[in-house]
């Protein structure tokens, strides 16, 4: 497999997993079930990550909500 496109995959990884990890919070919630303290510190270490660290995060957001105006 091609190293570029084991880090794309990586990186595209890092942006899933906090996403569903909120939801599963969300759900905890709602459920009234247990929401672990380490699950909180996960969830803001990924979406620390992500922010400052994934250049596929920064790809997407610079293409949905980037300055792209066409003339």
């Amino acid at each position: 497999m091609n190293l570029h496109k084991l880090i794309f995959y990586m990186n595209i990884l890092g942006i899933c997993f906090p996403v569903v990890l909120t939801y599963v919070v969300i759900f905890d919630v709602l459920t009234d079930q247990q929401v672990y303290p380490i699950t909180i510190t996960i969830l803001a270490f990924g979406y620390a990550v992500m922010i400052k660290r994934n250049p596929v995060f920064h790809e997407l957001w610079d293409k949905w909500f980037g300055n792209n105006k066409k003339n």
